[in-house]
């Protein structure tokens, strides 16, 4: 963390960005870097390849995420990339980091693949905005609600609310201090998970409608074509957490959804979530993916049926060395 803090304070102007199909880590993790530059007396443009997911509208100065690669990225020497494990996963703004002075990667992926000049990888913490919040502390910047609820956002959302094994006491005491700036816990779950359209809701019952299960109902898998977006009327940020719907089918221990894009005919985002035991992430690196033990994540070209029968066997492949591992 030292080098990060020396860096950030040995620049002036920074491009700060995260991943594709932008989610509560993510989005609150930039936001409250956003107040910390600020808080610095740096210039920053926060740049990212998708909008905003309606869902998180509600967070004050959203409107800062700006996605056109324009001239105003001119000047700017230093990109700051977030929960990103490797910079063809920043989609087109990559054209952008590409082009900057310095590079400084903050990350808690354990795929990360250290590509800045400076890299703060921590596969412990539960979530960058966990490891910002440090940043604040390191770097002597006053923590504001507007900030609190940035950070308090990236946690709950990359824990899942907590219910995941990366959340930690120190994950606690953090959240604690955050409250106590006044959040409202009840109103922020609300607005993230409790604030669906009638059509995104009909997505969900027709993605479970065609759950399946699948090597001996040890997984379970949900496919959304494109069509199907089309027939719904919703967009791809829609289902964000379909994938745990199907890993809380009892027995299975390895759940995927099937995204088409919507754009870009042939390929699919397959989203991973597995029990304890099962390391997805090696999965999802296996097709140029990566992310977490248990939630991972990766791009697939291909017809489906072509893409699901790699997947299935990646799966396999990983569940019988689980077997055998258990078996010595």
């Amino acid at each position: 963390m030292e080098k990060i803090i020396k860096a950030i304070k040995d620049f002036d102007n920074y491009i700060v960005t995260s991943h594709i199909n932008l989610e509560g880590d993510s989005l609150g993790s930039q936001l409250a870097m956003a107040n910390l530059l600020k808080c610095l007396g740096k210039n920053f443009i926060l740049l990212d390849n998708d909008k905003v997911p309606s869902r998180y509208h509600f967070l004050p100065n959203v409107n800062l995420v700006q996605n056109k690669l324009n001239a105003k990225a001119k000047g700017y020497e230093v990109a700051i990339v977030l929960d990103c494990p490797n910079l063809k996963r920043t989609g087109r703004v990559k054209q952008v980091v590409d082009k900057m002075k310095f590079v400084i990667n903050i990350d808690h992926h354990v795929s990360n693949e250290r590509f800045g000049d400076v890299n703060w990888v921590e596969k412990e913490a539960s979530s960058v905005g966990e490891m910002i919040y440090k940043l604040y502390k390191g770097l002597d910047c006053r923590i504001n609600k507007e900030t609190a609820l940035y950070l308090y956002i990236s946690i709950l959302t990359d824990t899942g609310s907590f219910n995941y094994n990366n959340t930690s006491s120190a994950t606690h005491e953090i959240v604690s201090e955050l409250l106590g700036y006044g959040i409202e816990p009840y109103n922020v779950s609300q607005s993230i998970y409790e604030n669906k359209s009638l059509d995104e809701i009909r997505l969900l019952g027709k993605a479970l409608s065609g759950l399946k299960l699948a090597l001996g109902k040890r997984v379970a898998y949900m496919y959304i074509s494109k069509k199907l977006f089309q027939k719904t009327r919703t967009r791809m940020t829609a289902c964000e957490n379909f994938v745990n719907f199907a890993r809380s089918v009892k027995g299975v221990d390895v759940a995927a959804i099937f995204t088409e894009d919507i754009k870009k005919s042939g390929l699919f985002h397959v989203s991973f979530r597995s029990t304890k035991d099962v390391d997805v992430n090696k999965i999802a690196s296996a097709f140029g993916g990566g992310g977490h033990k248990n939630a991972s994540g990766c791009t697939v070209r291909g017809s489906f049926a072509k893409v699901k029968n790699r997947v299935l066997r990646k799966i396999d492949e990983e569940l019988r060395a689980k077997r055998l591992t258990a078996c010595r």
